[in-house]
């Protein structure tokens, strides 16, 4: 086998390795992973609560802590990364009025920068001892920790909030909530939950009466904010070769990836997951191809192209 063919068939097969600046500290809860303490101030630092309310802090895969994923009073899961994740009410009684939230919050890393764009991600989970479900629940970026008293709702409106009607009733796997927004500038802190009243909450009984707890509480992962122009390539609206272009780089979901051949020959090409999964792949020809983004989740995929001796790589966000 000839040395640059066995070099594309390992490059393509490697995991992804991406060089993104996350302004998250403590993305997943590990820095601080304690097992005696189920109090979420004291065991996800520097996160922090800025209601009076009480976050949680589990520690995943132990039995033998009070707070493991594997045994404790609100269900079980699995973390999505690492050893640990958070747990929140998002959501009261069907028939209820008071307007109990919790919320956990960060200093970013960096200040924001004026009319420049981010991209937020994290992953959420329905606890399986709670009844409840709902879609409201989402991230606000501010210059000011955003403090109530009490346990009451935050009134502010979030600039990435979860799909109305997407109610997340998914207790068995995580979902990801995910979007790009462009910041006005000074935003320093992070915080997540539901910004909404209880009249204006979306809320179903996800268990038919059955759930130990009458409430909507949900577990979080994996946070992370990421300035666009600090993954390679994203800020091109085109990526050009001679005889390859790729476009567009942001694009929402169900909309079409573009590549234009002007190969009087086929070749391939391969869309990636950041995590490095195949999702598609297939042949490119002569002309405009279309690439759907139909049924893919929201996130940073990359789309590779052999050309010959050469490799064609972009980087795409589908939100």
């Amino acid at each position: 086998m000839r040395p640059f063919i066995a070099f594309i068939l390992v490059f393509f097969n490697l995991p992804l390795a991406e060089a993104q600046i996350n302004l998250v500290p403590n993305p997943s809860f590990e820095d601080t992973l304690n097992c005696d303490s189920f109090q979420f101030n004291n065991a996800s630092l520097p996160w922090f609560n800025p209601t009076d309310c009480t976050p949680d802090f589990y520690y995943g895969l132990s039995p033998l802590c009070g707070n493991s994923a594997l045994q404790n009073q609100n269900g079980f899961q699995l973390p999505y990364d690492g050893n640990a994740y958070v747990g929140i009410y998002l959501a009261d009684p069907i028939w209820g009025f008071i307007n109990t939230r919790e919320y956990i919050c960060v200093e970013l890393n960096d200040t924001l920068k004026f009319s420049k764009e981010y991209f937020v991600e994290f992953y959420i989970s329905r606890a399986n001892n709670f009844a409840l479900a709902t879609d409201d629940i989402g991230a606000y970026l501010s210059s000011q920790v955003p403090i109530n008293s009490g346990c009451s709702y935050l009134p502010y409106q979030p600039q990435i909030e979860n799909t109305q009607g997407n109610i997340i009733t998914d207790s068995l796997n995580w979902t990801k909530i995910s979007g790009v927004f462009t910041a006005q500038g000074g935003e320093k802190y992070l915080t997540i939950g539901n910004f909404k009243d209880s009249i204006n909450t979306t809320i179903i009984d996800a268990d038919s009466g059955n759930g130990l707890n009458n409430n909507a509480y949900y577990y979080i992962d994996k946070i992370s904010l990421i300035p666009l122009d600090s993954i390679q390539g994203l800020n091109e609206s085109l990526y050009r070769t001679e005889l390859i272009f790729v476009y567009p780089s942001l694009l929402q979901n169900g909309s079409q990836i573009h590549i234009m051949s002007k190969q009087n020959h086929d070749v391939t090409f391969a869309l990636h997951t950041i995590e490095g999964k195949l999702v598609k792949n297939g042949i490119v020809r002569f002309g405009d191809n279309l690439i759907s983004s139909e049924g893919l989740n929201s996130g940073v995929y990359l789309i590779r192209i052999i050309l010959g001796s050469s490799i064609v790589s972009k980087k795409i966000i589908i939100y």
